[in-house]
């Protein structure tokens, strides 16, 4: 049995150390440099303001023109290339768009637009380069899909930033500099496997990345286990010579914090596999909503869009319903907005949506409002992706029910989208990974500087009980092969 364990250990280590060093080195830039992300921040500070005598003219027709028969979840009113611009989001996660002006459809948006989107965001710098692209580095993940192809604008400066267009909306979806873009290629690229090729065909790169992790995990849990029995069984005054020395008192310091970032890492890879991936499904969101979103919603409401279109130096106007109210919300910031009740029994004023009302949505959607309890919460740092992350935070109602099918639903309190359902096996995901990949604990989330300086240190360990292995594998080698 042990022999066993330790050939497997050895196999695996030989076949996967290079990897592992990668992920380790990788790591520690991760910690402080995170791959570029185009927070909501950024979109306002880009985004021009709407003009009311221009933008919106009757939001029946405007809904007719970009209606559908996956049904409208939401709509966006916002300036792309300098015109006023009509973005429906459908229940099946796809984008549809218009311009205001004519109610033709936008896409695919003109390369003219692109460069006037591109010099109102940089006024005064010379555009280098402009072309229509699928994807790159830094724009493969699936989230840009409904957004492709995409114009990529490279634009003078310090910084040499490339800004990265919708050709379905014409909006800025992304967003890179210099500093980003080297140290993300021996940062998160590596990490990830974000290899353009590879990362485009995302079952093959699922695949392959969990099945890899797995095979890391399996390696990390039989050098555990070799190291157990030999604390158990090693008597005072008896040593190992050489590197094994070495690598054991490095699996000592550090193995247990690398077994935890394997698993959980392997575990980044579940998708649904093990635990429930907290996806919403279209036709419990359209139970939320009421119904999905049609003319008939807002018809003989021009006096409170009217209302709604002129709050504020609105830079996006969004069209949201919940439990059959629907609100017009009119966003000059990610975190100043005004919202106006176009139908239903919804009041106006508010800033993000009323608990009662998010309490009846949910409770449509579960069948019962009964023991439903309705929390709202303000991460102060909502992290996605690596433990720096650049996402804003955002004010999140936690819908929590109750009984059997016990799950919470959060809720963004600012636009009603739904984002996430945890039941007990989301949950459990939650615990696993923030902790052990992440290290959001209790304490060490109020210290993330201390956080990252022990994370940065059990990376070290990490590299260090990979090379010591290494040297393990080449002294043995030598020794079995003699002179």
């Amino acid at each position: 049995m042990g022999r066993g364990v330790a050939e497997m250990h050895r196999w695996l280590a030989g076949l996967l150390g290079p990897v592992m060093l990668v992920w380790f080195l990788s790591g520690l830039v991760m910690l402080r440099v995170p791959f570029p992300s185009l927070t909501e921040s950024e979109w306002f500070a880009s985004a021009g303001v709407l003009d009311p005598e221009s933008c919106c003219p009757s939001l029946e027709r405007i809904i007719d023109a970009v209606d559908r028969s996956q049904g409208i979840e939401s709509l966006r009113i916002i300036l792309s290339g300098g015109r006023p611009v009509v973005v429906a989001q459908y229940l099946d996660g796809s984008l549809g768009s218009a311009w205001i002006d004519t109610l033709e459809p936008l896409a695919p948006f003109p390369e003219a637009s692109a460069q006037r989107a591109a010099q109102a965001i940089a006024p005064g710098r010379a555009i280098l380069s402009i072309e229509l692209i699928e994807d790159d580095v830094w724009t493969v993940h699936q989230r840009f899909n409904a957004h492709r192809p995409l114009w990529k604008v490279s634009v003078s400066g310090e910084r040499e930033p490339v800004h990265y267009f919708s050709g379905t909306t014409g909006e800025l979806v992304q967003d890179t500099t210099v500093h980003e873009r080297r140290w993300n290629l021996v940062g998160s690229v590596p990490h990830w496997w974000y290899v353009p090729w590879l990362r485009r065909q995302w079952a093959l790169w699922d695949r392959l990345l969990w099945w890899v992790g797995g095979a890391a995990t399996l390696m990390m849990v039989a050098g555990t286990i070799l190291l157990v029995r030999i604390l158990i069984r090693q008597t005072g005054g008896q040593s190992v010579a050489g590197g094994r020395t070495l690598h054991r008192m490095l699996g000592l310091a550090g193995g247990a914090s690398a077994l935890a970032w394997m698993v959980s890492g392997w575990l980044s890879m579940d998708h649904g596999r093990i635990f429930s991936d907290g996806r919403i499904p279209a036709l419990d969101r359209e139970r939320a909503m009421g119904g999905r979103l049609t003319a008939r919603d807002v018809e003989s409401h021009k006096a409170e869009w009217t209302k709604a279109v002129s709050a504020g130096m609105a830079k996006e106007l969004r069209v949201s319903k919940l439990a059959g109210s629907v609100y017009a919300i009119a966003r000059e910031s990610a975190d100043r907005q005004f919202m106006v009740s176009l139908a239903g029994a919804g009041e106006s004023g508010y800033r993000v949506f009323p608990e009662s009302l998010v309490r009846v949505a949910v409770g449509a959607m579960l069948g019962s409002v009964d023991g439903v309890t309705v929390r709202t919460i303000t991460t102060e740092m909502r992290r996605q992706e690596s433990v720096r992350s650049q996402v804003d935070p955002v004010p999140v109602m936690q819908v929590k029910h109750d009984g059997r099918d016990a799950r919470c639903i959060d809720v963004d309190a600012r636009t009603g989208a739904m984002l996430e359902q945890q039941d007990s096996s989301r949950r459990l995901y939650h615990r696993l990974f923030d902790s052990l990949h992440r290290w959001d604990v209790p304490w060490l989330v109020g210290h993330d500087e201390l956080r990252l300086f022990l994370m940065g240190l059990w990376c070290l360990l990490g590299v260090g009980l990979t090379l010591s292995g290494a040297w393990c594998r080449v002294r043995r080698r030598a020794r079995v092969e003699g002179p």
